[in-house]
């Protein structure tokens, strides 16, 4: 006996993870793989194999799928995935269609998906308008108005990783994402072990209550730079909450602090400040509630 429900995808720099979910919102079977080092055919098969077999495995007759991804969805295509050789060439959603014949599939962007989540059952949920602030490996957010999360012309809305620095920034003419070269997760750990002279990483430097001089200054400047970006999206949005999540969330209680200083500080009307409620998955739970919500508005 089959169950109807949603197929959830998520996928990542490095690795996919899949759930299928039924109409009530029950987490019937769930997987993951690695893709790092494949390119957009070979991670497209490996996709569609692992989805044939998740369903099949969870009884599942699949009613709608949601698809979250790194990087900018842009009609049928997506863009911006240096990480992945040829994904901008992938049809995605055309792939999936031809294994899950007239079944709808959604794709939207991982930061996006997560905002969704937040909306629908987290942080971010009964707010007019809201922003998704995520400090993970990359830098993004998401801007959410009632319970819609803003798309922009090109899918590009929020992606803030891509924030001038200073007048000098060449920017994403010359393939770069100044603010998040700058302070994501990545660029951290790389400046650290620079400073210090041996690895370092932004998990040493959240974990280790005493700091090297040098590691302390940093982490000052780090959090007066996001500080000093947050308080201008805010004036620009005029959010009522802003959600911190990502990897980096988990140094909340470091990281709070100071951004509700400078948000009490420059924004005519500070936006309170929360922790994600969705602390794990949270692009893999924002996608299976679009899917579901989705799937729900089209049966009525």
């Amino acid at each position: 006996m089959t169950t109807k429900g949603v197929l959830a995808i998520d996928i990542g720099g490095t690795k996919i993870a899949l759930a299928a979910i039924d109409l009530a919102g029950h987490w019937l079977a769930q997987t993951k793989f690695v893709i790092a080092g494949l390119d957009g055919g070979a991670i497209v098969t490996q996709l569609l194999a692992a989805s044939q077999q998740l369903v099949s495995q969870a009884q599942l007759t699949v009613t709608g799928i949601g698809v979250s991804t790194i990087g900018v969805v842009d009609g049928e295509h997506l863009k911006l995935v240096p990480t992945i050789k040829g994904w901008d060439h992938v049809n995605l959603k055309a792939a999936l269609q031809r294994q899950f014949t007239q079944i709808p599939v959604w794709i939207e962007n991982d930061v996006k998906a997560a905002t969704y989540a937040e909306v629908l059952n987290g942080a971010l949920k009964g707010t007019t308008a809201g922003l998704y602030l995520n400090l993970g490996t990359g830098i993004a957010t998401g801007l959410s108005l009632g319970d819609r999360v803003i798309r922009g012309s090109h899918g590009a809305a929020g992606e803030v990783g891509y924030l001038l620095t200073s007048t000098s920034d060449a920017g994403f003419a010359t393939g770069h994402a100044p603010f998040e070269e700058a302070t994501g997760g990545q660029a951290i750990g790389r400046q650290l072990t620079a400073l210090v002279g041996s690895p370092y990483s932004a998990k040493d430097m959240w974990s280790n209550s005493e700091l090297p001089q040098v590691v302390q200054r940093f982490k000052t400047q780090l959090l007066a730079s996001w500080a000093f970006n947050l308080a201008n999206l805010c004036i620009t949005w005029d959010p009522a909450v802003v959600a911190i999540g990502g990897g980096m969330e988990a140094a909340y209680d470091q990281i709070a602090p100071t951004l509700t200083a400078k948000l009490a500080q420059s924004v005519p009307f500070p936006p309170v400040l929360k922790r994600a409620y969705y602390q794990q998955n949270a692009s893999l739970n924002g996608i299976a509630l679009l899917a579901l919500r989705s799937v729900t508005t089209s049966r009525d």
